[in-house]
């Protein structure tokens, strides 16, 4: 095998062992990431939910900062009524720094409905109901950039891999 070869397939062994190894050791977040039951509920307190985010994140595994660290986000969510609402914010660390008004391109798209988003909220374990909605496309997500399409790849993997374990 020529000299390449060896250090690329070394290297691929070396990232999957500590990509394991970060799934294995990263602590399960379980609960309600922000406290709100519907939609017009969050739209309404926007604000206080992004506060009471940011407070929680430091207790999300780590590898949560880092894939969804600095990405310039647009939800929209189809309401019953087949009006759309849209929140955009961007996100710098693994917190929101800035809701609306965001003149910066979006690096990431996620669409939904009502139903799926009040589901999600309604959980008691909102960041396995959130896996369960996308697994079942749900919600969907668009890559703006190639940077986020392999972040949100990794995202993906690591979830699986820990539905393993619990």
């Amino acid at each position: 095998m020529e000299k390449n070869n060896v250090i690329l397939v070394c290297f691929t062994f070396i990232l999957l062992v500590l990509i394991f190894a970060m799934v294995i050791s990263a602590p399960a977040y379980t609960g309600r990431v922000i406290d709100v039951n519907n939609l017009d509920d969050a739209l309404n307190q926007v604000n206080e939910l992004k506060d009471e985010y940011n407070l929680k994140s430091n207790t999300f595994p780590s590898f949560i900062a880092r894939i969804f660290g600095n990405e310039v986000v647009n939800i929209e969510i189809t309401r019953r009524n087949s009006s759309v609402e849209n929140i955009d914010m961007k996100t710098v660390n693994g917190k929101i720094i800035k809701l609306n008004n965001i003149t910066e391109p979006f690096t990431l798209k996620i669409t939904t409905d009502e139903d799926t988003f009040d589901e999600v909220l309604n959980s008691d374990d909102q960041i396995r109901a959130f896996k369960k909605a996308l697994d079942k496309r749900k919600i969907r997500y668009q890559s703006m950039r190639f940077r986020t399409t392999m972040k949100m790849g990794t995202v993906r993997t690591v979830l699986a891999i820990r539905s393993f374990f619990r």
